[in-house]
């Protein structure tokens, strides 16, 4: 017995030293154009005074005076932002397989790659097949060991009966048509350890679209409503959305464009009278027109998203920023800021789905999302002003978790 137990002291030992090693260092940025949250004037020549993983200070250089013995980043030219979050993505790809043995500094990069390098300190993956593989995933960047978002997750999510999409295939999801096993299978995963669920209220399978039961959604979202969790629901076309509404589905993880019809202002207004937020996913729609070898962006199916986005933002809906990347292996996010503002959105309106909407929508609003005393040291720094071109929003110079910094694009591209 004691001998095993010291073998896994010695185990452990590595991740207490870590740990202890790791603490969020004291940092200044200095120097930069602050937006300290969205519908608020920029702060010129800014202070954000960083300790013990909060912002501790912040406002102009003639309001903070640098404690003695920070660490000074010079951010003269930069812009600064509450951290991003990224409400749609996956960790499916096989750069995370294995994530409890792979190498900290591989995961690290890949990390960087695809959402450090874009500024997202939160990101919610919102449907993985291997659920144990995501939640060691989680563990090691919660530690610090692996540098990245702070990650929340819906699971492993169902469809319909006979209604997995059709591309995953060979792949099939759970499919489940009975309200009580709907309700069973959404209890437990929230039990092991999901932030939340996700399903497709409506599913293509290649043939048609295959709706979910209305009785299905409402036992599977009341079983995550007890334990005031989210229900995410992949649309696919206006039946998908319908049946999300009447089934208290919280976040539509798309838009529903294969219907190829905008939404009606009755719609619209259903969507904000049941408080739910959309992720958009633009650029999902164009890539994957592309794959299909379809270059003409005037298809039915990208116009059709971006008017039903644009509608929603015009009656001031609930938006949150997402690209469905892990699934799109494409992971800039250029297109999709272009698409946002191509459907009517402005910098105010992007800049609160990539912060406040998002922090608020998950509970974290008390923490996340702006940048004031005593929220977490989540921060972006942006190389030129998106409120001039919305493109600047993908243009990363350092992203900030913490009070760390995880990216720095001297070095991490």
């Amino acid at each position: 017995m004691m001998k095993t137990l010291l073998l896994a002291l010695l185990l452990l030992l590595p991740r207490i030293f870590y740990a202890q090693s790791a603490a969020p260092e004291r940092l200044a940025l200095t120097g930069a154009r602050i937006y300290t949250a969205p519908g608020k004037p920029p702060v010129e020549n800014g202070i954000v005074i960083t300790r013990g993983g909060k912002i501790t200070a912040a406002g102009t250089s003639g309001q903070i005076k640098i404690p003695a013995g920070m660490k000074v980043l010079d951010c003269k030219g930069l812009v600064l932002m509450a951290g991003f979050w990224n409400s749609h993505v996956h960790f499916m790809e096989p750069a995370w397989f294995n994530a409890a043995t792979q190498p900290a500094a591989t995961l690290t990069r890949q990390m960087q790659r695809m959402l450090t390098g874009y500024g997202f300190t939160h990101a919610f993956d919102l449907a993985c097949l291997d659920f144990p593989n995501l939640l060691a995933l989680k563990a090691r960047v919660q530690s610090g060991e692996v540098k990245g978002p702070a990650i929340l997750t819906a699971g492993v999510p169902f469809a319909p009966p006979n209604g997995s999409p059709f591309y995953i295939r060979p792949l099939k999801l759970r499919e489940i048509g009975v309200p009580e096993e709907a309700a069973a299978y959404a209890a437990r995963q929230l039990a092991d350890g999901a932030d939340g669920i996700k399903l497709w209220s409506a599913s293509p399978d290649g043939h048609g679209i295959v709706p979910m039961p209305l009785e299905i959604v409402k036992a599977a979202a009341g079983a995550a409503h007890r334990l005031h969790k989210p229900v995410f629901a992949h649309p696919t076309a206006d039946t998908g959305l319908s049946i999300a509404i009447a089934g208290g589905v919280d976040v539509l993880a798309h838009v529903s464009p294969d219907g190829y019809r905008s939404w009606t202002p009755e719609e619209i207004t259903l969507i904000q009278q049941h408080h739910m937020a959309v992720i958009p996913t633009l650029k999902l729609y164009k890539w994957e027109l592309e794959r299909n070898g379809v270059t003409d962006m005037n298809n039915p199916l990208m116009t059709t998203a971006l008017q039903q986005l644009g509608a929603l933002a015009k009656a001031g809906g609930e938006i949150l920023f997402g690209t469905d990347v892990g699934y799109v292996t494409d992971y800039s996010t250029t297109e999709e800021f272009l698409f946002l503002s191509q459907a009517g959105l402005n910098f105010d309106q992007i800049l609160a789905a990539l912060t406040t909407a998002p922090a608020k929508r998950f509970g974290k609003e008390a923490s996340s999302g702006r940048i004031a005393k005593g929220m977490d040291a989540d921060i972006v720094l942006l190389k030129a002003d998106p409120h001039t071109d919305i493109r600047h929003f993908s243009e990363v110079a350092y992203t900030i978790r913490n009070g760390e910094i995880i990216y720095d694009y001297r070095k991490d591209r």
